[in-house]
């Protein structure tokens, strides 16, 4: 059974980290529900696991029409095995909305601001700890997880830095039931799980006597990368036509673009990392995943893709303080992250007039005519009609199960796009050259417009938005 262990008496330290992680949750829900007021979440993803919930709760299996049609999967488990998403069913029951998720998203990973200080106070000192957990929320990578989208994976980052403590506070059981939840947060999380397990088993130096003694955590990774094993060649196949991507990785190379997103990431966490020499045990295995890989979004900061990077590198960090005489460069080293970070901040109020190559950055513009599509979206909220959209309008759609982003396997009954956009003039023109079905304009105003099929004689909740 795990025990949970309650401190009743703060310090000044301990309050002001409660304070600085209330802090980064309001600021991450604020500006995650900005973003998602002006139709900011343009990468699907959001909308991908909003219509996946919702449609559990209406009697199917994460079912969303964006994965069926590109990759012909009825369960979202067909694409990445991702079981957490239970756990977050009776959470979206409440308040069936992306909004919900942003929210718990924000809060999780404010929690890991807790977990982070709670790790660094036991591995150092409360003194340590506090200016590390300033230095940790403040970092780019966390930030970029938090405002790309929504992803199950946001869980993780708590979940690791909790199995941390665990491990230091020599509580096994507990640290074996939280890997095991880690496991069901993606089908790559195993990585994770094999990197903690093997560092802390190595963590007495690598000899027989040594390995006996970690026997338990050898094996623990062992099987965690059997389950990763069963998970990408057997259940993911079963729910859909095999895994998908697995051809990232059929043409490895190394490209300056990559040691350059290598280098920076280091960088924004102080180098602290790669001093200790055992932490390469802890990071290699994530490191290769994203520089093997032939997807740029996997070594471009502004992505979910460092999640298990950036709990494993802060506590590679306080590790690394504690084994190395570091009171003459520590602070200069965490200054220099902080900068980094700040360098490589992926959030802007409008599109830059240059893109940093190695920054995909959350916009906080609207787009236009947003107020006039939140009628629109509210409206067609109110009927049973099958709508075609834009990405940026697919969220804010997505509590319904008969919602699309691309035109095919369907005839849409309505189609909302802001024409003011580029993606709503691609959108539209890419209907009208897949559907052989005349659609006339119902609605206009400020660039969001509604077409509906012409053999269709149905009264439309939007008269009233004239």
């Amino acid at each position: 059974m795990v025990k949970v262990r309650f401190k009743t008496q703060l310090s000044s330290y301990d309050i002001t980290v409660v304070f600085i992680a209330l802090a980064y949750s309001l600021a991450m829900t604020y500006l995650s529900l900005l973003k998602f007021k002006y139709f900011r979440y343009t990468s699907f993803d959001l909308g991908i696991f909003t219509q996946s919930l919702y449609s559990t709760l209406h009697g199917g299996l994460f079912f969303n029409t964006l994965e069926w049609q590109f990759h012909d999967v009825s369960t979202h488990f067909g694409v990445h095995f991702q079981p957490v998403l239970f756990l977050l069913v009776p959470i979206f029951w409440i308040h069936p909305s992306a909004v919900t998720l942003l929210v718990v998203q924000s809060l999780a990973l404010g929690s890991s601001v807790l977990l982070a200080y709670s790790l660094a106070k036991r591995v150092l000192n409360e003194r340590l700890a506090l200016p590390l957990t300033v230095f940790y929320a403040f970092n780019s990578s966390l930030i970029g997880i938090n405002l790309f989208e929504f992803h199950p994976v946001s869980l993780a980052v708590p979940l690791f830095l909790l199995t941390s403590i665990f491990l230091v506070e020599g509580r096994e059981r507990a640290f074996i039931l939280t890997s095991l939840l880690l496991l069901s947060v993606k089908e790559d999380t195993f990585l994770g799980v094999v990197s903690l397990s093997l560092w802390w088993a190595l963590r007495d130096g690598l000899s027989f006597e040594s390995l006996k003694k970690n026997l338990r955590f050898i094996v623990l990774a062992a099987l965690a990368v059997l389950y990763g094993i069963i998970v990408i060649k057997l259940v993911i196949p079963h729910f859909g036509r095999g895994y998908l991507y697995s051809d990232l990785y059929k043409h490895v190379s190394i490209t300056g673009r990559k040691l350059a997103y290598f280098l920076l990431f280091n960088l924004s966490f102080g180098l602290l990392p790669l001093f200790l020499p055992r932490n390469w045990v802890l990071l290699t295995f994530p490191w290769l995943e994203s520089l093997l890989t032939s997807r740029p979004s996997q070594y471009t900061f502004g992505f979910h893709y460092p999640y298990m990077l950036v709990p494993l590198s802060f506590v590679g960090a306080i590790f690394a303080i504690r084994k190395i005489d570091m009171r003459k460069t520590l602070s200069v080293l965490l200054v220099l992250g902080l900068m980094t970070s700040l360098a490589t901040m992926p959030v802007v109020r409008k599109p830059p007039k240059e893109q940093f190559p190695i920054v995909y950055y959350s916009i906080l513009k609207p787009i236009p005519g947003y107020k006039t599509a939140w009628k629109v979206v509210d409206a067609l909220l109110k009927t049973d009609l099958s709508i075609y959209t834009q990405p940026a309008f697919y969220p804010a759609l997505a509590v319904k199960r008969n919602v699309y982003v691309y035109p095919t396997k369907i005839v849409p009954d309505l189609v909302l796009v802001d024409v003011k956009t580029y993606r709503g003039r691609v959108y539209l023109k890419r209907l009208r050259e897949s559907v052989k079905v005349k659609y006339v304009r119902v609605y206009s105003k400020n660039g969001i417009e509604v077409y509906m099929r012409s053999d269709l004689k149905l009264p439309l909740p939007l008269e009233e938005l004239h």
